[in-house]
């Protein structure tokens, strides 16, 4: 399913909604390859959560987010319609590089996930906690998702997984 798809039939966002969604995302892949050098990946790669080839490292890149900003990064375990999240051990990215406002970090999608299972209750499917929004900080360690989906993540701060950084490309926007 293509993305503004996805958005508006699958999460039900508005038409002004889905345009910020996708813009974020191919904004921020547009960015990543710019300061990389990374070849774009192929659809059938892209549904499993690799957007480039960067060298031999597989990476899903998550555009600049307003949580970001707050210095929280989302995990995503299991996706809307209850398959393979991003951050899950069956996703093929080995990568996650999340956009912050002057630098990506680049972590080793294994040890986010290592660390969110250290720092979250032990997951229970009877104890997610189905909102359509919630604080940044109420749902830090907590296993989260959204009403009428099935997905689940956490956030953690982005100071919970600096030592786990694996590399940063900053970068400066000029206006």
């Amino acid at each position: 399913m293509h993305l503004r798809k996805y958005l508006k039939e699958g999460r039900n966002l508005s038409d002004a909604r889905t345009a910020i969604c996708v813009d974020v995302g191919k904004s921020g892949e547009a960015l990543f390859k710019e300061l990389t050098g990374a070849i774009k990946s192929e659809l059938a790669d892209d549904k499993q959560h690799i957007d480039f080839y960067w060298g031999d490292k597989k990476v899903d890149v998550k555009g600049l987010k307003k949580m970001h900003h707050s210095g929280f990064i989302l995990l995503e375990f299991i996706n809307v319609w209850g398959g393979n999240g991003w951050c899950s051990k069956n996703s093929k990215a080995e990568f996650i590089a999340f956009q912050f406002p002057n630098q990506f970090y680049v972590f080793k999608k294994s040890d986010l996930r290592e660390r969110a299972l250290e720092l979250c209750e032990e997951f229970n499917q009877d104890n997610v906690i189905r909102k359509n929004w919630i604080p940044y900080d109420d749902a830090k360690y907590k296993w989260v998702g959204r009403y009428n989906a099935q997905d689940v993540f956490t956030y953690l701060k982005i100071s919970d997984v600096d030592d786990l950084i694996y590399d940063l490309l900053p970068y400066t926007i000029k206006e």
